[in-house]
């Protein structure tokens, strides 16, 4: 699942025209990134959540090609949790990738995806998500990142490069899903339940990160992306 029903409030006014995810960066929209890597892991289906100017963004995921694209439609933004718990009939009964349309990576030698696959246990794991250096994440601004990311339940922790922030890109079971309420809240009210029953665990990323939230933001991927 790709997450793209946000306003983009702080790309306005550019996202009063344009939904965020089609912000072109480097030239292709911002959302493409995180197909591409999902397509070359495999991936055949792929459910979005859309919003904001959801006419848009519809008519170009028309265009994918070799991509099943099922829409998760919300008359509002529903947030991060709300917008899982809406597309819930559409995700199916096993682990799921889920990536934040607004979030680039590159990889080192195996890529994140087959990385956090190849860790996931689902006997084990409500959640599996993706950590990035705090110091290396460009476009992070702050957050409590602090409370989800620790030593005891990151793989691969390293302490050199702690702290780490949530990265926007994971796996999790649907199943956290049956008890959350409607309507719209963030994921991290399921990231704390899983926390609280030690079914919430990290993985550090190896390689570099964007978030792509802001113009600034923007230029600053732009120019380390640049071949």
């Amino acid at each position: 699942m790709v997450l793209a029903a946000g306003y983009g409030t702080r790309l306005k006014p550019l996202t009063d025209r344009l939904p965020k995810p089609l912000v072109p960066v480097a030239g292709k929209p911002m959302m493409q990134y995180a197909l591409d890597r999902l397509q070359a892991y495999g991936i055949k289906a792929v459910v979005i959540n859309v919003s904001h100017l959801k006419e848009q963004l519809t008519a170009w995921l028309a265009g994918c090609k070799n991509l099943t694209v099922r829409l998760s439609e919300e008359a509002e933004p529903l947030e991060t949790g709300g917008g899982l718990k809406k597309a819930q009939p559409l995700l199916g009964d096993e682990p799921v990738f889920v990536i934040n349309s607004d979030i680039i990576w590159t990889d080192e030698n195996e890529s994140a995806l087959d990385r956090l696959a190849r860790h996931w246990d689902s006997a084990k794991m409500d959640f599996l998500l993706l950590a990035q250096p705090r110091s290396k994440a460009i476009g992070y601004d702050k957050g409590e990142d602090h409370l989800f990311v620790k030593r005891e339940n990151t793989i691969e922790w390293n302490s050199a490069e702690a702290p780490y922030i949530i990265a926007g890109v994971g796996i999790f079971h649907p199943r956290v899903l049956g008890g959350a309420p409607g309507g719209k809240f963030s994921v991290k009210i399921l990231w704390r339940q899983a926390l609280a029953q030690n079914r919430l665990f990290c993985l550090p990323h190896h390689g570099r990160w964007f978030q792509t939230g802001t113009l600034a933001d923007i230029k600053k991927a732009e120019e380390q992306l640049k071949p």
